[in-house]
């Protein structure tokens, strides 16, 4: 790996666990001495965190951090905003849509249910400290637990499941890819057409080890970074 990546591979986690948006990175010299290169090297790695929209470079100031990914774990008890509040962050969730729809293939298969059967869909916007970083697409279950579910419109919806339906969730399975937005993404994300995505397709079940819902979300791949564990 030229040495140029591996300083941008340092200085992004540095910026991870040291640094705020809107504080600066010290001057380059400094930086370059730290890491016993040129202040060429540095600069091109200093470049690398530029394009991914981390940093900034201001004249006369200096560099400054835009905002840095946040760690999601994925294991079977990680809950989006429970994660992010004990990262430090501030998550919410707003509701975009409520509707009854038919299972396509993939839903389908998640659920466990023929394919074409009705289910519940919710389309939610995640934020983190107001930015807006997913779009979710929730696919439940018809059941008793639509009619409170027709109530939700904000905040973490497996809290709510909890609340208000005696509803526990956890995670069975999650498949993890990769794509570039639709028009959609964009609009909601408040990005271009070149920005990643990552993408989960997750399982959740209920107490009963029952699949319940099957959800997919488009994630902003330079604002989250997925955490695997691996339990010994």
């Amino acid at each position: 790996m030229p040495r140029y990546q591996e300083i941008a591979l340092s200085l992004e986690k540095e910026i991870s666990h040291a640094y705020q948006a809107g504080q600066y990175l010290p001057p380059e010299q400094r930086l370059a001495e730290r890491y016993q290169v040129n202040r060429h090297t540095l600069r091109r790695a200093i470049d690398e965190l530029v394009l991914k929209g981390w940093l900034l470079r201001q004249q006369g100031k200096g560099v400054m951090v835009l905002s840095k990914p946040v760690r999601y774990p994925l294991h079977s008890g990680s809950k989006f905003t429970d994660n992010l509040l004990s990262a430090g962050a501030k998550p919410n969730s707003r509701l975009l849509s409520f509707i009854r729809t038919n299972a396509n293939q993939w839903v389908a298969k998640g659920l466990g249910v023929e394919l074409a059967s009705p289910v519940i869909q919710l389309k939610t916007l995640r934020f983190i400290d107001q930015v807006p970083i997913s779009i979710v697409f929730h696919h439940l279950r018809l059941g008793e637990h639509e009619a409170h579910l027709s109530q939700y419109q904000q905040g973490s919806l497996h809290s709510f499941l909890k609340q208000h339906c005696n509803i526990e969730l956890r995670r069975q399975q999650t498949v993890v890819g990769a794509q570039l937005p639709n028009n959609e993404d964009q609009a909601c994300l408040q990005i271009d057409a070149s920005n990643p995505l990552l993408t989960l397709q997750t399982v959740n079940v209920d107490q009963q080890q029952q699949a319940f819902e099957f959800s997919i979300s488009h994630i902003r791949a330079e604002l989250v970074e997925l955490s695997l564990e691996h339990p010994l």
